[in-house]
C-alpha cells in the first residue's frame, strides 16, 4: 500500500459538505415556495435572534422569556404546517453524511470514524484489494483444487483439511462480534492462504466491521520505520498507527518477507500482545512452518499465538500451478 493523499481525503469531505449545502438549500427552496409562511418564520426567528444579540452587546435589556415564548409559538406553528404539507420534522434541518463530526472528520479535534474510513478505503483502492476481493470470497473458495488424497505425515487429506478450515474459518465470521481469537494462516507457497485472507476480510468488510490489510514488508519496513525510527507526525500517519492497534481485524500478510531484525520483533510483539489485551483480532499468514516461525520470531511470540490464535495449516498442491494447469488444458479442447 502506498502513502496516503491526505489533502484527496480532506478535499472530498469539503465536497460532502458542499453538496449536502445545496442539498438543504435545495430543499428550503421547495419548502419556502410551496408554504410562503416557512419563511415568514424562519426570518422572523433569525431577525429576533439578531436584535436579541445586539441588544446584548449594547448591554441593553431583554426579555429573555418573552423572546422565548415567541420562538417556540413560531416553531409550533412551522412544525404544524410542515405536518399539514406531508414533510417530515427534520427536511429542512442540516444534512450530514456523518452526523458525529458533521462531515469534518473530526470530533473534539480528533479523527472521526469516517475519517479513519476513507484512509483506510485509499489505502485498500491503493493496493487493488477491493478488486480482488470481488473474486477471492467465500463463494469463490473451492476444496476442490485439493487433492483428496492422504499424504505422508499428515492425518487428513488436503480436501478434508481445505473443508475443515473452511468451516471453521466461515464460523469464525459468523461469531466475530462475540469471540475475536487471532488466526495464524501457515502452508508452503501457492496453497491458498491469501484466498483464505481474503475470504474472511471480505465477510467482514461486508458485516461493517473495521479490516487493515498490511503485506509484512510494508507494515515494518515502510509505515512502523517511517513513524517510529524516523519521528513521522503527519495526520495520516497517526491515523494508521491508531488503526493498527485499534482496527477490528488487522491482517499482516506474508510475515517472513521482511526483514526481521530486533525492531521488527519488537514491533510485532507489542501488536500481538496489546490486540490480544484488546480483544481485536489479527491474522498473520506465513509460508514459514510452526519450528521455522519460533525460531525466526522468538518462542515468546510463538507462545502468546499459540495460547490465542486459530490455527490453519494448509497443505497440498500448488494450487496456482493447478488452476494454471486447468486452464491451459480446457483452452486446448
Amino acid at each position: 500500500m502506498g502513502n496516503i493523499n491526505y489533502d484527496d481525503i480532506l478535499s472530498r469531505l469539503s465536497r460532502i459538505r458542499q453538496d449536502n449545502l445545496r442539498r438543504q438549500d435545495n430543499r428550503k427552496a421547495e419548502v419556502y415556495a410551496r408554504i410562503p409562511r416557512i419563511k415568514e418564520i424562519d426570518d422572523a426567528i433569525a431577525h429576533s435572534a439578531v436584535q436579541a444579540s445586539r441588544a446584548r452587546i449594547l448591554h441593553q435589556e431583554v426579555d429573555e422569556e418573552a423572546l422565548s415564548m415567541k420562538n417556540h409559538a413560531l416553531r409550533d406553528e412551522k412544525h404544524q404546517l410542515m405536518a399539514q404539507t406531508g414533510y417530515p420534522d427534520d427536511y429542512l434541518a442540516p444534512i450530514y453524511n456523518c452526523p458525529a463530526c458533521r462531515d469534518s472528520g473530526y470530533v473534539d479535534g480528533k479523527p472521526c470514524s469516517c475519517l479513519k474510513h476513507m484512509v483506510i478505503s485509499q489505502l485498500y483502492q491503493q493496493s487493488t484489494i477491493e478488486k480482488v476481493l470481488e473474486t477471492e470470497n467465500f463463494a469463490s473458495f473451492n476444496p476442490d483444487f485439493y487433492r483428496d488424497e492422504h499424504i505422508a505425515g499428515y492425518n487428513y487429506t488436503p480436501y478434508q483439511n481445505a473443508q475443515s478450515i473452511l468451516s471453521a474459518s466461515r464460523q469464525f465470521t459468523e461469531n466475530f462480534q462475540d469471540s475475536r481469537p487471532g488466526i495464524l494462516i501457515y502452508g508452503e507457497t501457492g496453497t491458498g492462504k491469501t484466498f483464505l485472507t481474503n475470504c474472511i476480510a471480505k465477510e467482514l468488510l461486508d458485516k461493517g466491521y473495521t479490516v487493515l490489510y498490511l503485506s509484512a514488508i510494508n507494515l515494518f519496513d515502510n509505515i512502523l520505520q517511517d513513524i517510529i525510527i524516523k519521528g513521522g507526525h503527519e495526520p495520516h500517519q497517526k491515523m494508521l498507527y491508531d488503526y493498527i492497534y485499534n482496527c477490528d481485524f488487522l491482517i499482516i500478510d506474508d510475515l517472513g518477507t521482511e526483514y526481521t531484525n530486533s525492531f521488527v520483533l519488537s514491533q510485532l510483539f507489542e501488536i500481538i500482545n496489546t490486540r490480544t489485551i484488546k480483544r481485536q483480532s489479527t491474522l498473520i499468514s506465513t509460508n514459514l512452518d510452526l519450528q521455522e516461525f519460533k525460531n525466526r520470531y522468538t518462542e515468546r511470540i510463538m507462545s502468546r499465538i499459540v495460547d490465542s490464535y486459530l490455527i490453519f495449516n494448509l497443505y497440498g498442491d500448488n494450487i496456482r500451478y493447478v488452476k494454471r494447469m486447468k486452464s491451459i488444458a480446457r483452452n486446448k479442447r
